[in-house]
């Protein structure tokens, strides 16, 4: 059997592995536009603020990867059409232009996503950038490089635009996150983002929410942000304003696609034309997600899993929600983290449906075992009655989602 996946990000070698599991002589095919393998989208900005050294070690790690599983990958190979009648692809080699055919068995598509821009006037000048890529990143260290680079305007107040935030605070330099929604990280209910906003304040971020971009005034470089409110000034300005599905690939070939341009795929990945998957940012599961997810900016660790709660009042869902902090460790241990959890559960069955934490330290895990718990259906009781691991070292007696839980009793 011959699988073929489009795009090197680990999830596309991952599904292709699960489909070729328990069968004899399988052979992948993994086939990059790019002139590197992917190392993770989420994962790039970390490098803004490491040598060299270390993103070589994470390309080659990739390269060494794939060897070790025995998939054959190509860089710089485009493809170019899916003939799904024929089980064929048409394949640009980049670097010399011969364009050949390759024929599979099971395809899988793991082109990820591309980042909106904004078309306003200057969106075009030296200085507005995305990190999509690992070419953004070398070309993002190189410009930063000089001292006068300073002002960093971030375009977009969600995960991604955080993840950015991040390392440049790391660079020692001035941050400044513009939203066009009135308040940050969309994705959580608005009591709780204000409290994170107010963290992130502490620590030098400065915010400006409901406001949306104009123009980039400047000659060859930019040097501001102009907004329906105000301008900024602005040595360096990334855009983390959402992204588009890649999958233009899939035209003509009759698949099923979401409103947002993602190809629809069920659990097992398979969309709806036979023989072709997908994975990542270029698919949607019709079955949904709890979208469990975490990030660290500066000082500050911030996770969420399930229904918000404006999320589940808009789908129907009669909730109710409990907010309340507990300390990661005994207060008698060294330095130990408050952690803030909102848990959010249905009214009648007071069955658990989602959860947003922050806090100093090991707040993901709360995240992960609240998220197992939604999945098996737990109600605030069952999950408060969990026993927990207790150390006097290293977990309090009372775990900050069985504070949370006795808080919604």
């Amino acid at each position: 059997m011959k699988i073929i996946v489009i795009g090197s990000i680990a999830a596309g070698v991952s599904a292709a592995a699960r489909l070729a599991a328990g069968q004899q002589g399988v052979q992948i095919t993994v086939y990059e536009k790019g002139g590197f393998y992917s190392c993770g989208t989420g994962g790039l900005p970390h490098y803004l603020s490491e040598n060299l050294d270390a993103l070589n070690k994470a390309i080659q790690g990739k390269e060494k990867e794939l060897a070790a599983q025995g998939i054959t990958a190509h860089l710089r190979h485009e493809v170019q059409r899916i003939d799904p009648a024929t089980r064929q692809v048409t394949v640009c080699d980049l670097a010399s232009g011969r364009v050949f055919t390759d024929h599979y068995d099971k395809l899988v598509l793991a082109t990820g996503s591309s980042n909106r821009i904004p078309q306003v006037p200057g969106s075009d000048r030296v200085g507005v950038q995305t990190l999509k890529s690992v070419e953004d990143l070398i070309f993002l260290k190189e410009f930063v490089r000089t001292p006068y680079v300073r002002d960093i305007v971030i375009l977009g107040g969600s995960w991604s635009g955080l993840e950015i935030a991040k390392a440049f605070l790391k660079l020692g330099r001035k941050v400044r996150i513009i939203e066009k929604e009135q308040q940050l990280l969309p994705q959580f209910d608005p009591e709780v983002s204000k409290l994170i906003q107010q963290e992130l304040e502490a620590q030098g971020v400065q915010f400006n929410l409901g406001e949306q971009v104009r123009t980039f005034p400047g000659k060859t470089f930019i040097e501001q942000v102009q907004t329906n409110r105000g301008t900024y000034p602005c040595d360096l300005c990334i855009v983390a304003i959402g992204v588009q599905p890649n999958t233009g690939l899939l035209a003509g070939t009759g698949a099923e696609l979401a409103p947002s341009g993602a190809v629809l795929i069920g659990a097992d990945f398979a969309t709806s034309v036979p023989g072709i998957y997908a994975v990542g940012d270029c698919a949607f599961c019709r079955q949904g997600s709890l979208r469990t997810s975490s990030l660290r900016v500066a000082q500050l660790e911030i996770a969420r899993t399930g229904l918000t709660e404006a999320e589940a009042r808009k789908a129907g869902l009669r909730v109710k929600s409990a907010m309340a902090t507990g300390n990661d460790r005994p207060g008698i241990c060294p330095n130990p983290h408050p952690i803030t959890i909102k848990l959010v559960y249905e009214a009648n069955t007071r069955q658990v449906v989602g959860a947003q934490a922050w806090g100093g330290k090991n707040v993901s895990a709360r995240i992960n075992a609240i998220a197992v718990a939604i999945r098996a259906g737990m109600t605030v009781e069952a999950l408060g009655q969990v026993d927990f691991v207790y150390s006097s070292a290293a977990c309090s007696i009372w775990d900050p989602i069985q504070v949370v839980c006795g808080q919604a009793r």
